[in-house]
Parts: structure tokens; sequence; C-alpha cells
């Protein structure tokens, strides 16, 4: 654990590849359909009732039971989990909570994005908006899940 005020050490960054984001639900294959139908991600792996002891160890839970999928655009990732055991809160986390609270995907027409995820019946969070003194224009989608998802178009 690194203490405050201490020097820590850093890894160095060609170490460093990302390869996914982890979102946990409720409704599997209402968030899979978000994910693989309107996003266009493709499903690399899917698994029901995965049990495997180490799981647990390593999410910290043990004895967890779930539902798990991997889907892949491009080079990143969604790691799709819905818990069987132990159930978790349902209640979706406010962008203000503490941990990691969206991705983001960088599109070349935020405005033609936007008319498609309101076409689509997805909730949006506000319409386009113009950020960073002009740099960037985003908008956020409420998922099924209402995990938020950013879409961003960078000027320039």
């Amino acid at each position: 654990m690194h203490s405050p005020g201490k020097t820590a050490m850093k890894l160095q960054d060609s170490l460093l590849t990302i390869h996914h984001t982890a979102v946990c639900v409720t409704d599997f294959e209402r968030a899979k359909r978000f994910y693989l139908d309107f996003l266009g991600f493709e499903l690399e792996g899917e698994m029901d009732h995965r049990d495997e002891p180490a799981l647990g160890e390593v999410v910290g839970l043990p004895g967890a039971v779930i539902r798990w999928a991997m889907l892949r655009h491009g080079s990143h990732r969604v790691e799709l989990f819905k818990y069987y055991t132990p159930q978790g809160a349902t209640r979706a986390r406010p962008q203000c909570d503490l941990g990691y609270s969206h991705m983001a995907f960088v599109v070349d027409d935020v405005d033609a994005v936007y008319e498609q995820v309101r076409q689509a019946g997805y909730a949006v969070v506000s319409p386009p908006r113009v950020l960073r003194g002009g740099r960037s224009k985003a908008f956020y989608v409420r998922e099924p899940e209402e995990a938020i998802t950013e879409f961003v178009q960078f000027s320039g």
C-alpha cells in the first residue's frame, strides 16, 4: 500500500497496456445486446455459472458465482459480470461516487452518434456539449444498467 508523502516506484510505461473495462450488471442479456448490437462489440467468450475457486479469490469474494462475457471492439474489451453469489447492490453509482465512473469512446461526429443513441431509445444525460475551451464536444448515455458511457469528438 502506498503511503502519502513517500515516493512511489512506478511501472515502466512499456509494461502497461489497457486490456479491458469491467461492468457489473443485473440484466445480462440486455447489457450484452447494448454492447454487441448497438456499440458493435464482438463476443470473444462467455460462461454462465462460472464458479472456479480462483475467481472468488482474485476478486476478493470467496464462493463467487458469476455469468461472464468478454466483448471486444478494436483493441479494447468490456468484461461483463453478473454476480449470482454474492449479490451486490443494484443501485447505479452517480458519477461523483468514489471509483471508476465511466468509459469513453472517441467518435468522428458526436452529434450523429447522439441522434443514433436517441433513436435507439437509450437515456442520455444531456445533449452534446462543447468542453475544454472548444477542444472537444461530448455527451453521456446511460446504458441499460445505468452505467455511463461517454462519446467524445475532439477538434482539430
